[in-house]
């Protein structure tokens, strides 16, 4: 088989590492958080950047839920400014926004919920008799029952 037939028959799952995708996004928040010259639109492009990282299957009834108590909504005085100060009638438009901290934390639920952040492992632990208290009560058993 050739190299080109081989790379026809692999799966977008064998040669993309989506977890890997996923943790350099969430390590992008952070980095966006940890910034000295603090960005809100750094900070907006990574959550939205993970939001639509996440495949459409994976979001469920839960986490819609939590987008939704994330979302706010603002006013704006869209009035024009002469000077430093508002002019003309008061024009209020109100504009849907998110708080980002908290829809990066619904995907980090939604991540949980899908096992993915945490491992679980299997430890196999036996039981072991200590023979020096097995032979003591042995011989005991042995001195009781030959008296």
């Amino acid at each position: 088989m050739s190299e080109g037939e081989f790379e026809a028959q692999l799966t977008l799952k064998d040669r993309l590492n989506f977890p890997y995708l996923l943790a350099n996004q969430i390590l992008t928040f952070q980095k966006a958080i940890l910034n000295l010259e603090f960005s809100e639109r750094e900070i907006r492009e990574a959550i939205e950047g993970f939001v639509n990282l996440i495949p459409e299957t994976w979001k469920d009834e839960k986490w819609i839920k939590e987008i939704e108590e994330a979302k706010t909504e603002e006013e704006v005085d869209m009035r024009k400014e002469w000077c430093g100060r508002k002019i003309g009638e008061p024009k209020i438009e109100k504009r849907e926004s998110f708080n980002y901290y908290k829809m990066f934390q619904a995907c980090i639920n939604l991540l949980d919920r899908k096992k993915m952040l945490s491992r679980t492992v299997l430890i196999e632990e036996l039981e072991s008799i200590d023979f020096d208290a097995v032979t003591e009560d042995a011989l005991r058993q042995s001195n009781i029952s030959s008296e």
